[in-house]
């Protein structure tokens, strides 16, 4: 039984060996008659429509997904399943396909192979159930079961191929440009590939790459025997017309090209291959900030500035700028003319210097592509810090000749650091000493006022000896140190004890000199007081000519006390310089005394007194002719 029985799954298996080798060869026919139809339609369609080559490469690609699947389903499927590479029909299913061609043995295969499997599943009646098998085996064994697949029944399919593979012979035969060019731009789907044209479109530019923003001249030349009268350019779905220069040369110049176009020519009913302007990335400065640092002298709070170009800043600010770039690897800041390479990172650059003095910059964006030269020139001006300046008078004492007063002013843009007082002693024209003094000031005020008294009393100086002596003062310049402005410089020599006694003597002869005269002035003021005193005893109302002689004595009266106070002044001064001097002795202070009861004296009582009722009359004559008279 057991021979027998794996006899009939042989057979089975034969069949079912035979069952996939049909499947495979219709399917090889099928899809080969596919593959053959979709050719003749793509390439057929390729030659007429000229697509474009996005369309081609749809086509291409869609041919091969389609062939793909065909192959796949028709033909790598069932020989897989014939090499028993994959899942086959079970013996059960193969049963039931030949129990379909040989109506007599469908039951009688089943049952046999039903009642194999119930042997297997009950020892028990295993002999009973194998004698019926081994009878319907014997039964089944004459009937073959291959002859159940006619593989000559593929013949009838192979028309499905014939058909479009004639059609492709004939038109190879009748039109093989349509064949071939057909077949050649369907393969070669990346390509544009164009009908022959009676001319060539020839580009005469020798690059056709820009930068970003600038404009493009397309110029063009057609070649060959016959020229269309208009020639057009295809950007995308814009067309624009030519220029024609001759009957060949045309030309269209595209304004601000921003990116990439693909463009073609066409005329006369035939198009251009597609052509590319590449567009390069401008490297360009959106925009830029600076921090400006000012030195720590001027108390100024650092300032961000926005949108920046030129400066005006007080010199020794430092500038941190901050640039905002765009399509830009490196920037060239050029400052006086010296370039500073700039890296740029996350579309940020920056750049600092401290600026000492007027200056002028420009910026340079760059990258891989093209360096942008055209940037504007921005301008640095620097306020320098000033020299202070200083004014000073000098009063010398009304009295004393070594007693100095100074009143001065002060400016500055800043403030200051010092005033000073200095002077030089210097003997033979040489340097033997000098002094400074410091003189208090508000050193954050940019204004101030001062006032010195120099006593030269206190000066360890010697006859002969010449003092130079100014005022000094120092600016607050954190930047170039502190600048310092002197006032003039004048001298002062200190007398010789020949000279201060010629000056005392010369002093004095003046001072004798004036007492004379104002002595000679005042007794002619007492006689003619007396006189005119006497000439008016026995008048009762003053002429004319009495009111002007008195009014005359009262003005020389005048000048005699102006003259009086002028002689004492004199006579004080020349004596605090001889005390000044250690020129005074007892002598002279007596005669002193002498001189100082003269002054007091110049006058006496009644000449006073008659002076004194000469000015009322005259002041009551004014009233009325009545009120006054002489008694």
């Amino acid at each position: 039984m057991g021979n027998s029985y794996e006899l009939l799954i042989a057979k089975i298996n034969e069949f079912i060996r035979k069952f996939y080798l049909n499947k495979l060869l219709r399917g090889s026919i099928y899809a080969a008659a596919i593959i053959l139809a979709l050719y003749l339609c793509l390439f057929v369609l390729v030659y007429y429509s000229n697509p474009s080559t996005a369309a081609k490469t749809g086509l291409f690609f869609s041919f091969l997904a389609i062939s793909f699947v065909a192959i796949g389903f028709w033909i790598v499927k069932p020989a897989l399943a014939y090499f028993k590479l994959s899942k086959t029909l079970s013996v059960e299913q193969a049963a039931s396909i030949i129990g379909d061609h040989f109506f007599n043995v469908k039951d009688r295969l089943l049952n046999t192979l039903q009642l194999k499997t119930l042997a297997d599943n009950s020892p028990q009646n295993n002999q009973l159930i194998l004698a019926g098998i081994d009878q319907k085996i014997g039964d089944l064994r004459p009937i073959p079961f291959t002859s159940a697949i006619n593989l000559g029944d593929n013949k009838k399919h192979i028309k499905y191929i014939l058909l479009p593979l004639a059609i492709i012979i004939f038109i190879g035969i009748i039109a093989p440009a349509i064949l071939k060019e057909g077949t050649n731009s369907f393969i070669r789907y990346n390509e544009e590939i164009l009908p022959k044209a009676p001319f060539n479109f020839q580009v005469l530019n020798k690059s056709l790459t820009v930068t970003q923003g600038d404009d493009l001249t397309i110029r063009m030349q057609l070649t060959g025997n016959e020229f269309p009268q208009d020639i057009y350019i295809e950007d995308g779905a814009n067309t624009y017309k030519l220029e024609k220069e001759n009957i060949s040369h045309f030309n269209y110049t595209f304004k601000n090209i921003q990116k990439n176009k693909s463009l073609r020519f066409f005329g006369g009913g035939f198009n251009s291959a597609s052509f590319m302007v590449e567009v390069k990335p401008r490297p360009s400065l959106l925009n830029m900030s600076a921090q400006l640092v000012y030195p720590a002298y001027l108390n100024r709070k650092s300032e961000e500035v926005n949108n920046v170009g030129d400066l005006l800043i007080p010199e020794g600010t430092k500038v941190n700028w901050q640039l905002h770039t765009e399509n830009s690897d490196e920037l060239a800041f050029i400052l006086q003319d010296r370039a500073y390479q700039l890296k740029v990172s996350d579309n940020m650059a920056n750049f600092s210097t401290t600026v000492r003095k007027n200056s002028n910059y420009r910026i340079v964006p760059k990258n891989s592509f093209v360096s942008n030269t055209d940037s504007l020139n921005h301008q640095i001006a620097v306020i320098a810090d000033q020299f202070p300046s200083i004014s000073v008078t000098e009063t010398p004492d009304s009295l004393s000749t070594k007693a100095l007063y100074f009143s001065g002013s002060i400016a500055d843009d800043y403030g200051f650091t010092s005033l000073k007082f200095k002077y030089n002693i210097k003997e033979d024209g040489k340097l033997v000493g000098e002094q400074s003094k410091a003189i208090s000031i508000k050193n954050q005020q940019i204004e101030n006022t001062f006032f010195y008294l120099w006593n030269l009393n206190s000066l360890d100086v010697k006859p002969g000896q010449v003092l130079e002596y100014y005022f000094e003062v120092a600016d607050n310049d954190g930047v170039n140190g502190a600048k310092v402005s002197r006032s003039e410089i004048k001298t002062y020599q200190v007398p010789t004890q020949q000279q201060i006694a010629a000056k005392l003597a010369e002093g004095s002869e003046s001072l004798k000199q004036k007492m004379e005269s104002t002595i000679k002035l005042a007794n002619k003021i007492e006689k003619d007081s007396k006189k005119l005193s006497q000439d008016l005893l026995d008048k009762k109302q003053l002429s004319f000519e009495d009111k002007k002689q008195i009014e005359q004595l009262l003005d020389k009266q005048k000048q005699l006390e102006e003259a009086v106070k002028d002689i004492k002044k004199q006579n004080e001064k020349n004596t605090l310089q001889k005390e000044e001097n250690n020129a005074i002795s007892e002598e002279l202070k007596e005669k002193q005394k002498q001189i100082d009861n003269l002054f007091n004296n110049v006058l006496d009582e009644k000449t006073k007194e008659l002076l004194q009722k000469l000015q009322q009359l005259m002041e009551m004559n004014n009233k009325g002719p009545d009120e006054g008279r002489i008694v």
